[in-house]
């Protein structure tokens, strides 16, 4: 495929995920809804931010000194699409879903890309640990109130995703103790 066609990939997978059908299945479900459905159009966004110029990349960064205005923003919005009452609305009124399908992408996926890298190591490391407790906390509190959180889906809905929330936790964890202690870096090629 020629390269010129890339640039477009982004915009196609957004589209994809934007279509009625994929769209109602991945929001059936909490699980699907929480663990793909977002992260796929943060990483669509991640990917639109590849295709930057470096001339539009050099402008953003006067804005974003060491990636902390970028990440800021990310955060912010990474919590509010985490709250309950967030999904809800996602699900019962368009304006709120039309907001998910640009937001997310946008204050999310790009805002990372252009941060992520000019952010100190130290402060990486903080903002993986923070994400990692935000995993272990959700997780846990999934689990054990016996209240549903969202109101369009089940109370066992919300238990799997809990434990999925604590598994990749855990599994999150062992992988960076395995890397500190022992040094052990992961090939995914």
């Amino acid at each position: 495929m020629k390269v010129k066609y890339q640039r477009y990939f982004p915009s196609f997978a957004w589209g994809l995920l934007a279509l009625p059908p994929l769209r109602h299945i991945l929001e059936s479900s909490m699980v699907t809804h929480m663990l793909i459905q977002l992260p796929a159009l943060a990483f669509v966004g991640w990917w639109f931010g590849q295709g930057f110029s470096k001339d539009l990349t050099r402008k953003i960064a006067l804005w974003n000194q060491w990636g902390i205005t970028g990440m800021v923003l990310v955060v912010i919005t990474m919590f509010y699409w985490m709250l309950p009452r967030a999904l809800d609305a996602a699900i019962s009124e368009p304006v709120f879903e039309a907001a998910k399908f640009f937001v997310i992408p946008l204050f999310i996926g790009t805002a990372f890309n252009l941060s992520w890298s000019s952010l100190p190591p130290i402060a990486q490391g903080v903002l993986k640990l923070e994400f990692w407790a935000t995993f272990m906390r959700l997780g846990w509190l999934y689990i054990v109130l016996p209240d549903r959180l969202c109101a369009n889906y089940l109370l066992g809905d919300q238990r799997i995703l809990g434990y999925i929330l604590l598994i990749l936790g855990s599994v999150w964890a062992v992988s960076w103790a395995l890397k500190i202690l022992f040094g052990i870096r992961w090939r995914w090629a």
